[in-house]
């Protein structure tokens, strides 16, 4: 009997055992996927057929076997990253969505969420690691395939390509849902990554596509008058836990007892991506016109336009999005700083306000807060005086660790009850007329029920990444001038309301300005109010009514509560 250490040489010298070996390494997300994922069976034997075929085909096309392996490496790198996503969300392929967060997250929340990966990390490092290992002690040794080999495998290979090939087209012939860049892995998440960098270059040149847009706004009130609007964009915030939504805890001590904040309870995002749902917030368009967003400017230049001193301030960092372009736009654009290294809280940015409130040279001011709010990890969103509900120090994320996710997550919402009450009080301050709109720019999933999901920016939505929470709170001297807009804006508190349509012709509505590209029957503050379908955004940026989004029934009897589902 020949040594262990003979036999495991004997095998890593082998070509062949290196060709199946990555075969079936690479085969890993289709075998995964295929278990996830709701497409008909002839499609999933041709997500295994069609891959394993082309794998082998590439792999022998040259008898240095461990070149045409190192080849594959591309491949090797999106399979573990298919793997890791598998690992969070549990279903998808890699979407153009993710590819762009990926694109667009600062390293400090990158580092975060990698954080909380380790498991995923460690298993497609230990499968691809090796993999890469064997292909270039392959190319050390010079190792090659006999060719009697080469012409086997060129036989398998061809032969379980076309058969996929077959499978799809009769898949096809039938009118079964998919296709070949659909349904097939790699090529539906390299179709999808090309999408991405075509996305991008818009995005790049979205400062030469929108140069000439105007919104041809103008104010309908005095220009000598003193007004001050404050527009607050949140992150992750679902309404859920929030106690003016009827939450059980108290994480909402303050806002709750302003008498002139209206909250809608019935808000539902058309995004669960902050690259697409926070352009939407700041700008005319929503998920029907998204794919004119190059050719608009955002709400900062339409009060620009309508004589009013702009600012935006931002407790997160510019990531070369439509948000950082938008944001440009302002008269008095500034970021937070960091000092020590750490994510700056976001009480940072009532500083900001208090010294735009201190400003009378500039009678009418527009200011566009983006928050970091209670994006993961929620323990780093606010300071140790605000740990309220205990324990919150998390060092583990799972659904065993719920409690404590839970008590940090409804920390956070309580410290951003504090950074929006400190806001209103400054504006208070200033004695004028003002007003404060605040809208999430999506929910966030904690392990709420059997499916174990976290996080946001799935592939396909939930109810507690749709479901957000939205405000407005109107000073004073603003509601003695205009009553009717707080008794409009409470009369339409329990209607369905869509933020993306909403925030910016309720601002329009609020701070007195006409232009063609609003519509009052959207205005929360108007008497004209009207509810819209229920839509979503999809990857492809096509707008589909939510049931249609790829929510799941477990979201269904939530959304019914909602809106007509």
């Amino acid at each position: 009997m020949k040594p262990i250490r003979e036999i495991i040489f004997s095998i890593i010298s082998a070509t062949r055992c290196l060709v199946i070996w990555i075969v079936a390494v690479l085969l890993i997300p289709n075998i995964l996927l295929d278990c996830t994922e709701s497409i008909p069976t002839l499609w999933k034997i041709a997500n295994i057929a069609i891959p394993a075929g082309m794998y082998m085909i590439i792999l022998i096309a040259n008898k240095r076997t461990g070149w045409m392996a190192m080849t594959l490496l591309p491949v090797m790198v999106l399979s573990a990253f298919q793997i890791v996503l598998l690992y969070l969300y549990g279903e998808s392929v890699i979407a153009v969505d993710m590819y762009l967060n990926v694109a667009t997250t600062n390293m400090s929340e990158a580092s975060e969420l990698l954080e909380n990966l380790t498991p995923a990390i460690i298993l497609v490092i230990a499968i691809y690691l090796p993999t890469i290992a064997w292909s270039i002690y392959a190319i050390i040794r010079k190792l090659k395939m006999p060719m009697v080999a080469r012409r086997e495998f060129a036989i398998w290979g061809s032969s379980l390509t076309l058969f996929g090939i077959g499978l799809g087209a009769v898949a096809l012939a039938n009118g079964e849902k998919g296709n070949f860049h659909y349904n097939i892995f790699p090529i539906n998440a390299i179709y999808n990554l090309c999408e991405a960098v075509n996305r991008a270059k818009q995005i790049a040149g979205y400062p030469y596509t929108s140069v000439r847009f105007r919104y041809e706004a103008r104010s309908l009130r005095n220009s000598s008058d003193r007004e001050i609007y404050v527009y607050v964009i949140g992150e992750t915030s679902r309404a859920q836990n929030w106690q003016l939504y009827g939450y059980h805890r108290p994480t909402n001590p303050k806002l709750s007892q302003e008498k002139n904040l209206v909250f809608f309870d019935r808000a539902l995002s058309e995004s669960n991506t902050t690259h697409k749902s926070v352009p939407m917030l700041m700008s005319c368009i929503s998920a029907e016109t998204f794919n004119h967003i190059n050719n608009i400017k955002s709400i900062l230049s339409a009060m620009k336009e309508a004589g009013f001193h702009t600012r935006f301030f931002s407790n997160q960092a510019p990531n070369r999005s439509y948000t950082e372009y938008f944001g440009n736009e302002a008269d008095d654009t500034r970021y937070t700083e960091k000092n020590t290294g750490h994510q700056p809280y976001d009480d940072a940015l009532i500083k900001m306000i208090s010294q735009a409130v201190d400003d009378t040279v500039h009678k009418k001011q527009f200011i566009v807060l983006h928050t970091y709010g209670s994006h993961f990890k929620y323990r780093d969103r606010y300071p140790e005086q605000f740990s309220y509900f205990k324990p919150d120090n998390t060092s583990e994320v799972s659904a065993t660790a719920r409690e404590e996710l839970i008590n940090s997550y409804d920390n956070s919402i309580r410290f951003t009850d504090h950074v929006i009450a400190s806001i209103i009080s400054e504006l208070k301050i200033a004695n004028c007329p003002s007003a404060l709109l605040y809208s999430s720019d999506h929910g966030e999933d904690i392990y709420d029920d059997a499916r174990k999901r976290f996080l946001h920016a799935s592939p396909t939505p939930t109810y507690y990444q749709l479901h957000v929470a939205m405000l407005a709170w109107l000073s004073d001297d603003f509601c003695k001038a205009h009553p009717e807009m707080i008794h409009n804006l409470r009369d339409n508190s329990h209607r369905f309301v869509s933020p993306q349509k909403s925030m910016f012709n309720t601002a329009m509505d609020i701070c007195g300005i006409e232009t063609p590209q609003s519509d009052r029957s959207k205005s929360l503050a108007s008497a004209a109010y009207t509810s819209s379908p229920a839509v979503y955004l999809t990857d492809l940026n096509n707008a589909v009514p939510v049931k249609e989004s790829g929510i799941k029934s477990a979201d269904n009897q939530h959304l019914a509560s909602l809106f007509d589902f």
